[in-house]
């Protein structure tokens, strides 16, 4: 009896725990209803945005990728053509409107080949300008290397030697060694002031060279400054 007695306890005990229950969702359906509401668009919401990033960062990389194109396609013309200057013009409106809506690898990106593009057209002021900001905006990446280098080569033909040999010393003096562009660089400099007539800093900076890279990467520049030091 005593064990019928206790089963009888404890159903009623549950059934009382899901009356209470019952009755609190009876009582509070409304706040319940609007919680699992507020939830579901959240979800909503969050899913919407993750898939306007996604949607926006591909639209950025097409646009990119487009833009590589149309880079590849005016390396081919002749620079002096009036076909040459209305691609450049459509590249350089194209780079411009990635730039403005655009953040990031990719807005970096579409600079650097206008960059790419004014350096072609023998702009060499504006592709200066255009890789200098490179080198600032991407500055601890692959990129600002590479636009430190071409923006050298820019100040060059520009006539500015001494603006070059800033952004070689640039590329040594702030990626070091195990930059790629460290080598064409360093050898760029020890070339800039040999042509000078500065022959004992050449000389120290192809020596420079040779050391940091010739037995150790086997760099072509190391051994043409090999041979410049025996010329010198």
């Amino acid at each position: 009896m005593k064990k019928d007695k206790k089963e009888v306890v404890e159903l009623t005990g549950a059934e009382k725990l899901a009356v209470r229950t019952e009755n609190f969702f009876a009582k509070n359906w409304k706040l319940i209803s609007c919680i699992c509401g507020v939830i579901v668009i959240a979800i909503i919401i969050i899913g919407a945005i993750s898939y306007m990033n996604v949607s926006k960062q591909n639209k950025e990389f097409n646009a990119i990728t487009r833009l590589e194109q149309s880079y590849i396609a005016i390396a081919s013309m002749d620079n002096q053509s009036e076909d040459f200057k209305k691609a450049l013009a459509d590249l350089n409106s194209e780079a411009d409107s990635i730039m403005a809506s655009a953040g990031g690898y990719p807005a970096l990106k579409a600079k650097y080949l206008k960059g790419l593009a004014a350096l072609f057209a023998e702009d060499w002021a504006k592709a200066a300008e255009l890789f200098n900001a490179v080198a600032v905006d991407a500055k601890g990446s692959y990129l600002a290397p590479v636009a430190l280098v071409n923006a050298a080569v820019a100040e060059e033909n520009n006539g500015n030697q001494d603006k070059a040999l800033e952004n070689y010393n640039k590329v040594w003096n702030d990626y070091g060694k195990d930059c790629p562009e460290a080598a064409k660089a360093l050898f760029n400099v020890a070339r800039i002031y040999e042509a000078k007539g500065d022959k004992e800093l050449a000389k120290a900076t192809y020596s420079q060279l040779v050391d940091a890279f010739l037995n150790t990467t086997g760099s072509e520049y190391a051994r043409i400054a090999q041979a410049r030091l025996i010329a010198l």
